[in-house]
């Protein structure tokens, strides 16, 4: 006893301490020497497989992961068209946003432009089409309005010149229908009242003529390239009268309401999942004409408060069938208390150079498939082997999302060099280069929005077991204890693994097996670096130069 207390002492462990780890951890003097000798021995943490000693005081702890801090690196600006980036930068110090909330939306723009004329090959068993679902989280009096309107104005402005020009045509087309209805009318009525039999097929044989034309006649509509909020039935029946193609961008968030409350009515619902792939929409609708999309292709560009996603994700069956997953996320940094109160306003340069390059790109007429070169596709299987590496690890609990992140990025690579080079030329290695680095900053953002926004059940069993651990005075735990400890939260022991496992993985906790004489059982260490701290209690102490 004496010895072994001595050897405590003499190197360095305070006498409290010692006491601490008797009367609060149940170890023996002889037991507390045993582990102290192991660090002094090693120079380092005893590993998670040690069975001793289980107090914190013998381990080497980092700082655990924080739960709520992702932090979100800011758009790559550079990565955008020159006339679009130095809009995005102006805009955003105009408006004093976050750059991610503009960018985003220009994202959007650039795939109204394209996502109806062009696909990307990037095997010859995999094509993407050009459309994307961007959703910027930004939190009340953001500016959010101020935004959306400023990057879509030169869309709205070229919108309206075309219904100018199509105007005169639209209104024959109107004409010409009415004429045909009308001489069908007509043809009906000399059926009905035929006197013989001549006349009959005469008759007949007109109206089924009328009848055929109009079956075929192809009404116009006036050019509409954005919606701001519609039902899931109003949007197919938009798609088919604009060629199959639509774009929804709004700072509020509506369309979020017509998903989450009409989602058991399956063509409704499927609309969104279908639209973005180009899958064959049909809806059948009892006493309506039904209606059908050859190739939908829709595109998404929301401004919306955080609430809005939680809905969203909270929403078994909207992540279930995958919608969540087809979402690229910007949570956007609040600059809220650091804005500037007269902040510089936008150039008229900036401005004009950014319509004239909006309005350019809507104007193409080019359409077709676009092709990687030898190398950027190299980068892209380099990085799609990154994130398959990523779905296995730290993005285990957003697979839904990580799994078409290269997709996404294939998709931005096809917008990024449709609006800089000629479409017959492949996608080179630079532009390759500008979509993985936006890819990687919506991967951040993703990890912010599943965590943050709450999607995430395991991570929230996790908070709620540390929070119980937080309050506790207890150093090691058994899995029995934990379940005790967290009583109505989870029912059985083998409920908790996934939680429990993050809080490792996090480095809230250290696994160890404890020897009894049988099989080893497994206990968890707290990490004192995680907890917070109490008033009056002293903060690591040391032994052998280590700190608890």
């Amino acid at each position: 006893m004496e010895d072994s207390l001595d050897f405590l002492l003499r190197n360095g462990m305070p006498l409290e301490e010692v006491h601490r780890l008797m009367d609060h951890d149940g170890l023996t003097l002889d037991q507390i020497a045993e582990g102290a000798r192991r660090v002094l021995e090693r120079g380092e943490g005893l590993t998670g497989s040690t069975s001793l000693p289980f107090s914190p005081f013998f381990l080497q702890w980092e700082d655990p992961i924080p739960f709520d801090e992702v932090e979100t690196p800011p758009f790559p600006v550079d990565c955008l068209p020159a006339p679009a980036a130095a809009f995005v930068d102006e805009l955003s110090e105009s408006t004093q946003t976050p750059p991610e909330m503009s960018a985003a939306m220009v994202l959007g723009v650039l795939a109204i432009a394209f996502q109806g004329r062009y696909t990307v090959r990037v095997t010859p068993d995999w094509s993407e089409t050009l459309s994307l679902y961007l959703v910027s989280v930004a939190a009340p009096g953001e500016r959010k309005s101020a935004v959306v309107s400023a990057v879509t104005k030169p869309v709205f402005a070229w919108e309206a010149k075309q219904r100018d020009v199509e105007a005169v045509e639209i209104m024959q087309n109107k004409a010409e229908r009415d004429l045909l209805e009308k001489r069908l009318e007509v043809v009906k009525k000399v059926a009905a009242s035929a006197k013989s039999r001549e006349q009959m097929e005469d008759a007949r044989a007109d109206m089924l003529e009328l009848s055929a034309q109009l079956a075929e006649f192809k009404d116009l509509h006036a050019t509409r390239l954005i919606v701001d909020d519609t039902t899931p039935e109003k949007l197919v029946d938009l798609m088919n009268e604009q060629g199959g193609k639509i774009a929804i961008i709004s700072s509020e968030g509506g369309v979020f309401d017509a998903m989450t409350g009409r989602y058991d009515r399956a063509n409704n619902f499927d609309v969104y999942l279908k639209a973005h792939c180009g899958d064959f929409i049909s809806i059948d609708r009892i006493g309506r004409k039904s209606n059908h999309v050859e190739s939908p292709r829709l595109t998404m560009a929301l401004a919306v408060q955080p609430d809005v996603i939680q809905g969203l994700m909270g929403n078994a069956t909207l992540r279930g069938r995958g919608l969540c997953g087809r979402f690229l996320y910007a949570v956007c940094r609040s600059k809220v208390g650091r804005r500037k109160v007269s902040p510089p306003p936008m150039t008229a340069d900036t401005k004009r150079k950014y319509s004239d390059f909006v309005i350019s790109v809507l104007s193409g007429q080019g359409h077709g498939e676009v092709i990687l070169s030898n190398e950027a596709n190299r980068l892209r299987e380099e990085y799609q082997s990154c994130i398959e590496v990523r779905l296995g690890s730290e993005w285990e609990n957003m697979r839904d999302w990580g799994n078409k992140l290269t997709g996404a990025m294939v998709r931005i690579a096809a917008l990024l060099h449709l609006s800089s080079f000629p479409d017959d030329e492949p996608i080179n290695a630079e532009v390759m280069t500008a979509a993985i680095k936006i890819a990687e900053f919506f991967g951040v953002h993703a990890r912010a929005a599943y965590q943050v926004m709450g999607a995430n059940a395991e991570l929230d069993s996790a908070k709620y077991i540390w929070d119980r651990i937080d309050n506790a005075d207890k150093a090691v735990y058994s899995k029995s204890e934990i379940v005790k400890l967290c009583k109505g939260r989870f029912r059985k022991v083998d409920d908790m693994g996934p939680a429990l496992q993050m809080l490792v993985d996090m480095g809230y906790l250290r696994e160890a097996e404890q020897e009894t004489g049988g099989r080893p059982k497994t206990m968890y260490i707290v990490n004192p670096r995680g907890k917070k701290e109490k008033k009056g209690e002293k903060p690591g102490l040391s032994i052998g130069g280590l700190s608890a």
